[in-house]
């Protein structure tokens, strides 16, 4: 391995260890909304869907870097600039003066901002790069491996900070954080480009010729399909909470436990994805086995179904969502990478929004009406149902592989 490719694995990994060490802040953010501004969990999913619509909005974002380079380059200029609007963002949080919901939304939002862009732009130096030199499985496991392993220490220490800890020193930890993630940043090597004219002619072209393509917009339905799971999020915490009474700290070991489990997952899946055809393979089999899978949602009944639920749906969970990343990688175009991967992304996290509203929305009525694990049931069967749906979808996204 070369410097230069040891120095972009560098960023790759200072990058998503960053983005997931900034869980840290995101349990005792939980808190924040339950304990601080007092909202019940239909107004805290809106709360959090709110603070993270910049996530349903990653392509705008790509076209910034794909579209227009800062300084005649394409990637760097953009990392470090945005590495520090969320550092300032969260030391912002961290000064503001009491517990507002309109000046603790508009910061968590910017928070939101500086994170999605600095993750299209990282995700457009992978696809680029991955492209190049046909890793773009291996580029992608090494990503989402790194991203989970920092959920062993974040899972463990959000819990252990909303336990002792001020919101305050916590929000102030976070804004450290994205400091490294600009210095990483300005080592990689990144080639000059043509004027903002030319980027932008390349780039559209590119755009206009993966949204023509009937198998882009099959396999964007077939991951929003898949990853619609309206019993975690904002449900699951309100269930553990208030059903299980499981505390802050055992809440951050299950996330612990799950950054475990997720990095086995992309292990596993850097070794499997070395087979031709690996990742169709495994998005065939993300319906099949996922929709099952999410049955077993009915056997959250206490701490140690929910240890095993974590663990399972942390391993098989990476493993697929990889084989998506990876066939969505495999299909951007030249020139239009970090907009078209982005949007693919978007259907992800656009997917997680309308789960955390449609479960915070139904879990306090249906609670109310019929009992929590009730509840809690129920949320689990319309995601199987949701899984399930997506099989038709699959021939018309195979022509995404080739």
């Amino acid at each position: 391995m070369d410097l230069r490719e040891r120095r972009l694995y560098a960023f790759f990994a200072v990058n998503y260890f960053v983005q997931g060490l900034a869980g840290l802040a995101y349990e005792p953010l939980d808190y924040l909304l339950k304990d601080g501004l007092k909202l019940g969990s239909a107004d805290a999913a809106l709360f959090v869907t709110w603070m993270t619509l910049p996530l349903t909005l990653k392509p705008l974002f790509g076209l910034l870097t794909d579209l227009l380079p800062w300084y005649g380059r394409r990637r760097v200029p953009h990392m470090i600039g945005v590495s520090l609007l969320t550092s300032g963002a969260w030391a912002g949080l961290a000064l503001l003066r009491g517990w507002r919901y309109g000046p603790t939304l508009a910061l968590l939002i910017l928070v939101n901002v500086g994170t999605v862009l600095s993750d299209v732009v990282c995700e457009g130096v992978m696809v680029e790069r991955g492209q190049e030199s046909g890793k773009t499985g291996p580029y992608q496991a090494a990503k989402v491996g790194m991203l989970y392993a920092s959920l062993v220490l974040s899972g463990l220490g959000g819990g252990w900070l909303a336990a002792h800890a001020g919101f305050r020193a916590i929000f102030l930890i976070a804004a450290a954080l994205p400091l490294a993630a600009a210095v990483a940043a300005a080592r990689v090597d990144d080639a000059a480009v043509g004027g903002v004219r030319e980027a932008a002619a390349r780039g559209l072209s590119g755009l206009r010729e993966v949204l023509a393509r009937p198998s882009f917009w099959a396999v964007s339905a077939a991951i929003f399909l898949w990853s619609f799971s309206p019993f975690l999020g904002i449900a699951e915490f309100y269930y553990q909470t208030r059903a299980l009474g499981l505390s802050p700290v055992f809440i951050g070991a299950l996330t612990t436990a799950g950054g475990i489990a997720g990095a086995l997952g992309a292990g596993v899946f850097a070794r499997l994805s070395r087979a031709p055809g690996a990742s169709a393979r495994l998005a065939r089999l993300s319906v099949l086995v996922g929709g099952p899978l999410s049955l077993l949602g009915v056997f959250y009944l206490g701490p140690r179904t929910a240890l095993a639920l974590t663990i399972l749906f942390g391993l098989t969970g990476v493993i697929f969502r990889l084989a998506w990343m990876d066939l969505c990688a495999r299909a951007c175009p030249k020139g239009a990478e970090a907009t078209t991967f982005a949007a693919f992304m978007a259907v992800f996290n656009l997917a997680a929004a309308a789960s955390n509203m449609t479960g915070g929305a139904f879990y306090d009525r249906l609670a109310a009406a019929h009992g929590a694990y009730s509840a809690m049931a129920a949320l689990a069967l319309a995601g199987s149902a949701c899984t399930f749906a997506a099989w038709p979808l699959l021939r018309l996204a195979a022509p995404l592989d080739a």
